[in-house]
């Protein structure tokens, strides 16, 4: 920037200059020296403004350096176009002391872009920086309280599952085994789902499945569950443990809670142009509040909510809601956002 700008305020310079009658050699060291000159005064005030950082000053010093540059600099190139300038030129046309201070302002002028765009850019550049250094101060924020929120999840996956483990062992060896297997790949597809920010749609129905297979062997004939999904959203990006967490909430505040039981059926369509993620489990609506006290102070549903909230800027949502001895879980992500 400094090269380019000195190449045209040389220019300037000549254009502006007293060594009209003087030859054309003489103007090309002219030419040559303001650039020279220009260029090593304003990189050694460059140098001093990052030393002392005085964009970080007050507003009046801020205002005032610059201001200041500009006349000692505009004072150097002053003694410059004397030195460059004949004594006939000087005696004939330079008799006042006004006619000095008028070829000072001349100079000064020359040199005021320089200072102008120098502290402009700067600030721009400065206002950039700042801004790209909040953004990713709050990525990583954000990143930081989704992987706090999914490590609190792990566990609810298990507890039942073990218990579940401890009871078929008494009745069926080799069911228990199988059992084990089924507990052993949810731990692996959990692990690795939790590791990342977002996992296709087909990996969060391994997961959903497998857990669903654990919770049968619990419930038996007291839990019946089914699915109804578009292939084609297959490989749409999701948050990891959302689905997973539906129907979680659903057995525990659902299905667990009725004598005979019931059915979860598992929905995943698109609509609006949004995917819809939709949970359906026999049972009544559990008030907000007994949500939170019976999942541990906002473990559970709370949870995914501010998941939801922090992944998707408030632009995904999640609905719950009774429908004739229903309750319907509904997640859902603009389809925008599940690249």
């Amino acid at each position: 920037m400094q090269i380019s700008s000195w190449l045209l305020i040389a220019l300037m310079a000549l254009k502006y200059t007293i060594l009209e009658e003087s030859g054309y050699n003489l103007s090309i060291q002219y030419f040559i020296a303001v650039f020279i000159f220009g260029l090593f005064t304003t990189h050694t005030y460059k140098l001093i403004v990052d030393k002392y950082k005085l964009d970080d000053a007050s507003v009046q010093v801020f205002l005032l350096f610059p201001l200041v540059g500009n006349v000692i600099l505009g004072f150097l190139f002053f003694i410059l176009d004397i030195i460059f300038t004949s004594n006939e030129v000087l005696k004939s046309d330079y008799n006042s002391f006004g006619d000095y201070f008028s070829l000072f302002i001349d100079d000064i002028w020359v040199t005021t872009p320089w200072f102008f765009f120098f502290h402009i850019l700067r600030y721009v550049a400065q206002k950039q920086t700042m801004n790209e250094k909040m953004i990713s101060m709050e990525k990583m924020l954000i990143k930081s309280e989704l992987d706090a929120l999914k490590t609190q999840l792990h566990p609810h996956f298990f507890f039942n599952a073990l218990n579940s483990i401890k009871a078929l062992m008494i009745i069926d060896h080799h069911e228990a085994r199988e059992a084990v297997d089924q507990l052993s790949d949810l731990l692996r597809l959990s692990l690795n789902i939790g590791e990342s920010q977002t996992v296709r749609v087909e990996e969060e129905l391994k997961l959903t499945k497998a857990y669903l297979f654990l919770e049968k062997i619990r419930f038996d004939k007291r839990l019946m569950y089914y699915f109804d999904i578009d292939e084609k959203l297959s490989n749409k990006m999701i948050i990891p443990i959302s689905l997973s967490t539906l129907i979680e909430n659903a057995i525990k505040h659902g299905i667990a809670k009725l004598k005979n039981g019931g059915e979860v059926k598992v929905r995943i369509f698109e609509e609006d142009e949004n995917l819809m993620m939709q949970v359906i489990n026999t049972g009544k609506l559990v008030k907000q509040d007994d949500t939170k006290r019976q999942d541990g102070g906002g473990i559970g549903l709370v949870n995914l909510k501010k998941r939801l909230e922090l992944q998707y800027t408030g632009e995904a949502s999640l609905k719950i809601e009774e429908i004739e001895d229903k309750v319907v879980s509904t997640i859902i992500i603009p389809l925008a956002r599940t690249w």
